[in-house]
Formats: structure tokens, sequence, C-alpha cells
């Protein structure tokens, strides 16, 4: 099952490059660029606990690839990095799909923007699709965004689905149902996307059951930023 599945985690946004990263409320550029390389990194490192790293790729706006170089990249990044304009992001995205592996079976599309997700987690996604039925699975914010969407069938509306920034899961309930999948929704996740949630992440990361979705590695590239800004905390 491990070596039929493929993950693509797709970043829409430059978030390498300060210049066009997008601010996260009251941080820096270049604070904001290394929050949101984090919280990708933080996913990435989980997902490596259970697949090969030739099972992961990136899917990174094209602003960042003159500034991903190997220093930032070798400890975590596989080769499986590719670029994408943001205009012309779905004949891209079906390019870069047509590059996975060729036995692969089952997929998982990933909006790096989260905290909150286990190897447990992954697990449980694993064995849903492993069901005989076309599965579509899906994870959600607690701001009701979907940032991660499961298959064992590909179809073509899907990248349509994971570009939308601000997919939010009511609204597109109707249209998931309408591409045949069954359809589960897996218990919520944390994003980043207001001001107060920085200090909401701090109270989060510093209860002890969430140690599992958090290497000390990454917890501290995390405690970097709640020193820097312990006034919004």
């Amino acid at each position: 099952m491990i070596s039929s599945t493929n993950i693509f985690f797709v970043q829409s946004d430059p978030i390498f490059n300060h210049d066009y990263c997008q601010l996260y409320p009251n941080f820096s550029k270049a604070d904001s660029s290394f929050l949101y390389v984090t919280l990708l990194q933080n996913l990435y490192e989980i997902f490596s606990t259970v697949f090969p790293k030739e099972d992961l790729f990136l899917c990174l706006n094209e602003k960042d690839k003159d500034i991903l170089t190997e220093d930032t990249s070798s400890q975590f990044f596989s080769d499986n990095v590719f670029y994408f304009d943001k205009d012309t992001f779905r004949n891209d995205f079906v390019s870069i799909f047509d590059k996975r592996k060729s036995d692969a079976k089952n997929f998982i599309f990933i909006r790096p923007d989260f905290v909150g997700l286990t190897t447990f987690d992954i697990l449980q996604i694993l064995d849903l699709l492993l069901l005989e039925d076309d599965i579509l699975i899906l994870k959600k914010s607690l701001h009701n965004k979907i940032v991660l969407f499961a298959a064992n069938k590909f179809q073509n509306e899907i990248p349509k689905l994971i570009h939308k920034k601000n997919f939010v899961c009511d609204s597109a309930l109707k249209k998931l149902c309408g591409l045949n999948y069954q359809l589960y929704q897996l218990k919520n996740v944390f994003s980043l996307v207001h001001g107060n949630d920085f200090k909401e992440l701090y109270k989060m990361l510093s209860r002890k059951e969430n140690y599992t979705c958090c290497s000390k590695q990454m917890h501290d590239r995390f405690t970097h930023l709640f020193i820097e800004y312990k006034e919004l905390l």
C-alpha cells in the first residue's frame, strides 16, 4: 500500500522568496517565510516517517525556484521538486502529476499551512484507501478550509480543487459529491491564517498530547518564533 501511494505538497504561494512571500499578520517578511517553510518542513518530515522520499513531491510556486538552494532543502526535501505558474496551474500540475510513479494507485494532496497531522492519521488514511469503492478523504482546518485530499482514483477535477486557496469545506461538499466518490471527512487540523492563530499555535504545541505532530527539531523552529514574537502570545 505504501509503495503505491504518491504524496503531493502543493504550495500555491511563494514561501522561500521573501520579496513575494505573503506576510503573516504582525510578522516581518523573513519571519513569515520562516513560518511557512517550517509548516511545510514539519509535514514533510511526518510523511517521511511513513513513505520513502521518492514518493513525496513538492509543487512550488515558480517564484521560489531561484531561492530554493541546496542549503535550505537538503535536510528534508527530495529531488522531486517541481514549479508551476499560478496562472497556468492546472496544466502545469497535470504535467507534474504525469511524473508520478507509474505504479501509484493512491494519491494524497496537501496544502502545507497547518499543524496537527500525526503518523497515526496517515495510517488511518491509508486504511481507508484500501476500500474497494472510489474514495475521497478530506481534512479541513478549524477555519473550515480544506487542507488535505486523499483519493484512490485520480480525476482531472482535483487540480481545480487543490488550487483554490480559500476552499471552504461547506460550499465545496456539493462539488465533491459530484465527483462520484465515497466521501470521508476526518478530524480537523490547525492552520495559521489570522494573527491570533499564532497564540493558539503556542498553546497547542505546549500541550503534551500534541507532541506527536511536531518533532523536537521542528518545535525548536517554532520556539524561535515564539521568542521573537512573545508579545503576541
